[in-house]
């Protein structure tokens, strides 16, 4: 027997996540933000020091996500409580701090210049943010790890969400369906109800002329024929079975796919509802159509 195929389900595009790690030197916080996008577009906001590990963070990313505007934001901070945070500072920081004093003495600066700029760099070397100092390999095995973590919370939530979507979008399937039944059995009675129609009109515009019950049979038969619409009702058929099995999903996404489909299936109600001289069965289509709106909405928002 043949391994049966695990359904994926839908994932939708928008989810947050939000992870932290501490040590008794640094806390680093990382939350990921996803929302609509017609490709995959990872960025990264993090301070200057973890600059070099873009391209990681980004791999990270894309391992779990195939479609989406993913912001990735990094805060890093120095615990107050670290012996280090309080008594000892970088080489770049007591570099800077004799830069900016004997810029001050060569221009005659007043020492309180020199207190404010020292401020604020505690508070860079507070926030990690200091020019050259560069992370540990400790500390950018934490981030990246950090960062997986984010990612896989994103995907669930993403999954999650997507599992509503797919909820969502079979139910207005099966409404869809349920009004393409309708068209159908009000098209199989479209032929007796022209000749009715002809018959009428005949009688109104010459009520002493007998129609010519061959000739009449005929027209009926090439009207009937352009009003025919049963091959655009068994494409909608096709469309919606393809539709369904589309929404067990896909490694590489089916968003898509299903937009395709989604096209694919206005444009078969845009045929019928031209076709058909029948006011009920354009009635049907314009419910069909709001009906695909909906889906169409929500499929935007699917991966």
């Amino acid at each position: 027997m043949g391994k049966k195929t695990e359904e994926i389900g839908l994932k939708s595009m928008t989810g947050f996540a939000r992870v932290s790690f501490g040590d008794p030197s640094i806390e680093i916080d990382v939350e990921v933000r996803s929302v609509n996008h017609r490709f995959l577009e990872v960025m990264l906001k993090a301070p200057r020091c973890y600059a070099a590990m873009e391209r990681d963070a980004k791999a990270a990313i894309q391992q779990l996500h195939k479609r989406g505007r993913i912001e990735v934001s990094v805060s890093r901070r120095a615990r107050a409580e670290s012996p280090a945070s309080l008594d000892d500072f970088s080489p770049a920081f007591d570099t800077s701090v004799k830069r900016f004093s004997a810029a001050c003495k060569r221009y005659g600066s007043s020492g309180d210049a020199l207190g404010g700029f020292i401020g604020q760099l505690v508070l860079r070397e507070s926030s990690g943010e200091v020019e050259g100092a560069a992370p540990s390999d400790v500390e950018v095995g934490h981030l990246l790890r950090l960062i997986s973590e984010a990612s896989e919370a994103l995907a669930v939530m993403r999954e999650s969400e997507g599992a509503g979507l797919a909820a969502d979008i079979r139910q207005r399937l099966d409404m869809i369906e349920s009004l393409r039944g309708d068209i159908g059995r009000q098209m199989d009675g479209a032929p007796k109800r022209l000749r009715a129609r002809m018959q009428e009109r005949l009688k109104a515009v010459a009520p002493d002329v007998q129609a010519d019950p061959e000739r009449l049979a005929l027209e009926v038969a090439m009207l009937a024929d352009r009003v025919d619409v049963s091959e655009e009702l068994s494409r909608i058929d096709i469309h919606l079975a393809q539709f369904r099995l589309a929404l067990a999903g896909s490694p590489d996404g089916v968003g898509r796919k299903l937009d395709f489909m989604t096209q694919e299936l206005g444009r078969e109600l845009n045929t019928i509802g031209s076709k058909a001289q029948d006011a009920k069965v354009q009635g049907l289509v314009v419910d069909a159509k709001a009906e695909l709106e909906r889906i169409r909405e929500q499929v935007q928002n699917v991966e």
